[in-house]
C-alpha cells in the first residue's frame, strides 16, 4: 500500500503570514511543508538612498513590509508570525556600493545587465520576523544573508533579447537565476535560496527556535536505528 508522503519536513505551530507576493518566496517557504497565508500592504517598501549600507537597507525594507502587515493582521490573528523579506543586487565599485533594485523599464533593465556582465555582484536578502502577541508585546528579529553571483560576458544583443522575455521586469538586478536568466550566471558563492529571494535555512532555524514550527511526526521506524 502506498503511503501519503508529507509535503515537507515541518508543520506550523502558529499561524504564519508571508508579507510578500513573490512566487519565488512562496515556493521557498512552502518547501518547508508548513501552512501559511500571504498578505501584502502596497507601498510599504522604502526606496534606497546613496548613503544606505546594503545590509542595513535590505533589513529595513523587510521590516517595513512585515510591520505594515502586522498592523493590518494583528487584530484578526494576535498569535501569528509575520515574515517580511526583501532582496537587492549590489555592485561594489571603488566609490562605494551601488544598489540595484527592480528596473523601472526594459531600457533600465538592459543597462543593469550590461553593468553586471562579466563581473561579480552580491545579492542581499533581508528578513524580518515579527512574533505577534495578544498582549501587545510583539517580538521582532532582523537578519540577512548574502551570496556572490558571477555573470558570464554576453553581447548586448543577447542581453536585449533576454529583457524582451519580460522576466527581468520585477526582479532585483533585472534577472532571475532560477528562470530564463540562468544562462547569465557562470558561478555563485553562497546559498542559492538567498539569491532567489529567501534564505530558507536561516528562516527555518529561527522559526524552530521561536517555537513557530516543529518537525512532522512520521509513522514508521528509522531503519538506521536498528
Amino acid at each position: 500500500m502506498q503511503e501519503n508522503m508529507p509535503s515537507g519536513a515541518f508543520r506550523a505551530l502558529r499561524p504564519i503570514i508571508l508579507a510578500s507576493s513573490s512566487p519565488r518566496r512562496r515556493e521557498l517557504l512552502g518547501s518547508l511543508g508548513i501552512d501559511f497565508t500571504i498578505k501584502v500592504v502596497d507601498g510599504s517598501e522604502p526606496a534606497p538612498t546613496l548613503e544606505d549600507d546594503p545590509a542595513a537597507y535590505v533589513m529595513r525594507a523587510a521590516q517595513a513590509k512585515a510591520e505594515a502587515v502586522a498592523r493590518a493582521a494583528g487584530p484578526e490573528t494576535p498569535d501569528a508570525v509575520v515574515l517580511g523579506s526583501d532582496t537587492i543586487v549590489v555592485l561594489h565599485e571603488e566609490h562605494g556600493p551601488i544598489i540595484l533594485g527592480k528596473p523601472a523599464s526594459r531600457d533600465e533593465a538592459l543597462a543593469m545587465l550590461l553593468h553586471l556582465s562579466g563581473r561579480t555582484h552580491t545579492v542581499y536578502t533581508g528578513c524580518c520576523i515579527i512574533w505577534l502577541s495578544a498582549h501587545g508585546e510583539n517580538r521582532t528579529e532582523l537578519f540577512y544573508d548574502a551570496a556572490d553571483v558571477t555573470f558570464a560576458e554576453w553581447p548586448e544583443d543577447v542581453l536585449r533579447a533576454y529583457t524582451a522575455t519580460g522576466e527581468c521586469d520585477d526582479k532585483a538586478g533585472s534577472y532571475a537565476i532560477q528562470g530564463l536568466g540562468s544562462f547569465l550566471v557562470s558561478g555563485i558563492k553562497g546559498q542559492w535560496a538567498t539569491i532567489v529571494g529567501l534564505p530558507v535555512l536561516a528562516v527555518a532555524q529561527r522559526f524552530m527556535a521561536g517555537g513557530s514550527i516543529a518537525p512532522r511526526h512520521c509513522l514508521g521506524t528509522n531503519p538506521l536505528s536498528k
